[in-house]
């Protein structure tokens, strides 16, 4: 078990995959409160974030070889 919880902190793919959520979290904050913003984050930013989101993470998955128990006994 603390071999997994250390391999999830060396995993490149949690590290994306949480920043990611957190930006995604962040975007309407940013939207309703940066009015010279909104013209950037039009109606289809969700869509290309997600689409983006999704492709780096499949990128990623083929990259990883290693369980997260396995890394974290490295």
């Amino acid at each position: 078990m603390l071999d997994h919880l250390r391999g999830a902190l060396r995993s490149t793919t949690i590290w994306f995959n949480t920043t990611a959520a957190s930006i995604v979290a962040v975007l309407p904050i940013l939207q309703d409160s940066i009015p010279a913003l909104q013209p950037y984050l039009g109606p289809d930013v969700y869509r290309y974030a997600m689409g983006g989101i999704i492709g780096a993470n499949i990128l990623l998955r083929v990259k990883t070889k290693t369980s997260l128990a396995d890394k974290g006994a490295q």
